[in-house]
């Protein structure tokens, strides 16, 4: 019997390879550190097919901004992360930031954006805010239910410590930019001892 042929892969579209480059870039050098120029020089086209699909840098980073937005509000609807238990959601989401460790020590979106983010347009700061506030209202929930089950700890409101939470892993990239991955990990084991209560083991999902 004839082995069904495997679907052919294919190559990601014109406006993907943009936005995937244009990410990359950001993440490493920061929103206006780059240009259609190095776009197009980089993806082997002219920077008229780059405008074609976004015909400001205004248009692209919004874009940016609108597809990491997009790619939270799937993430927190998975299965493999709502059937988890708060510490385990916890730890999913320390996890996205170890992976970003892994990748060359990159910063996260939120982090690179946010020192230049009264020199970026105004729908990429409004998209750039809705998914501060968005991540922030997800991890104060699982912060909440986890206090109350006692799978962590923390005291004030869970608002309050998601923010601050979110805040420390953000600068504990960026301080692994210039150190190394070691004072990574110190900052993030010392919030793991802060939110887990000793009692309790941790769970982890990667």
């Amino acid at each position: 019997m004839t082995k069904p042929t495997a679907p052919a892969v294919l190559p990601p579209d014109t406006r993907t390879r943009i936005l995937d480059l244009a990410e990359t870039l950001l993440l490493e050098r920061g929103f206006n550190a780059f240009s259609y120029q190095h776009l197009a020089r980089e993806l082997g086209v002219k920077p008229a097919a780059i405008h074609y699909h976004f015909p400001s840098k205004d248009d692209l980073g919004t874009a940016l901004v609108a597809r990491q937005l997009r790619r939270l509000r799937k993430w927190r609807a998975l299965p493999r992360l709502t059937d988890l238990q708060p510490a385990q959601q916890l730890e999913a989401l320390l996890a996205v930031y170890d992976n970003h460790l892994g990748h060359d020590r990159r910063v996260c979106q939120f982090g690179a954006l946010a020192a230049d983010f009264r020199t970026l347009p105004a729908a990429m700061q409004a998209e750039l805010r809705t998914f501060n506030r968005e991540l922030t209202e997800w991890l104060a929930e699982v912060l909440a239910v986890g206090r109350a089950t006692g799978e962590l700890r923390f005291v004030g409101s869970p608002t309050a410590k998601a923010t601050q939470v979110l805040t420390v892993l953000a600068g504990a990239l960026q301080v692994a930019r210039v150190h190394d991955d070691s004072a990574y990990h110190v900052i993030v084991g010392q919030l793991r001892l802060e939110l887990w209560p000793e009692s309790k083991p941790r769970a982890t999902a990667r």
